[in-house]
């Protein structure tokens, strides 16, 4: 992508109906910043520039970073971790795979606790990734010995815990067993800070007599609160 293409991308994210602010491109195609943030956006279904986002994502996949500035770091487990997606939604799996373990060993090379980026959550991606490309069993077991590693550390909001539950919970729905689904759902919410005003959804859900496990952890998900806007403590 030349520079002139970018000045182009940029105008018209800036002159769709809900712009950001222009300052989050402020540093220009030669910011590394900058580039992953169109990129966001041209990712987006309303923008339909997904070629585009992919080739600015991966034009930050190998740049350096602070590693003691910890927005810097995040920002960059981010923007792999969203080529990983966007790489996912277009059936190129081999590339989602290794920009998510990028990713994941980016955030996992510091202590930080990021503002938005979950180590579960990365990991989860990893799985579903896994899964989707024939090797579910390979994946379990990995989201086993996440579980088994931090199942005794005195840590009340875990996303390793409650990612690792939800995605055995989600393979059990695959496999027709609804009360496993379930049991292993009601553990991965043990280790999310649901706010007190979302219990009486969440149990309706739980409670909901459906045949279709699935739909059933669909509903449990849409009366839990986003991931994104709880505290963790790792």
């Amino acid at each position: 992508m030349t520079a002139e293409e970018f000045h182009k991308l940029t105008h018209l994210v800036l002159d769709s109906k809900n712009p950001p602010p222009p300052a989050l491109f402020a540093g220009g195609f030669d910011d590394w910043h900058a580039r992953a943030r169109l990129a966001h956006f041209l990712a987006m279904p309303n923008f339909n520039k997904k070629n585009e986002a992919m080739e600015l994502f991966r034009s930050v996949a190998n740049v350096d970073v602070d590693e003691e500035n910890s927005e810097e770091v995040e920002e960059k487990v981010f923007a792999l971790q969203k080529l990983s997606q966007t790489e996912r939604e277009e059936h190129m799996l081999d590339d989602a795979l290794r920009h998510i373990n990028m990713a994941i060993e980016l955030a996992e090379s510091t202590d930080f606790l990021y503002k938005y980026i979950l180590r579960g959550e990365l990991w989860a991606d990893r799985w579903d990734i896994l899964h989707e490309a024939g090797d579910g069993k390979g994946a379990e077991s990995e989201a086993d010995e996440r579980i088994a590693a931090y199942e005794d550390i005195p840590i009340e909001h875990n996303s390793y815990m409650y990612y690792g539950y939800r995605f055995k919970a989600q393979l059990a729905a695959e496999r027709g067993v609804l009360l496993v689904a379930k049991d292993y759902m009601h553990m991965a919410l043990k280790y999310m800070d649901v706010p007190n005003e979302y219990r009486a959804g969440i149990n309706k859900a739980f409670n909901q007599q459906h045949e279709n496990v699935s739909w059933m952890l669909n509903q449990i998900d849409h009366a839990t609160p986003n991931p994104d806007t709880l505290h963790w403590d790792i």
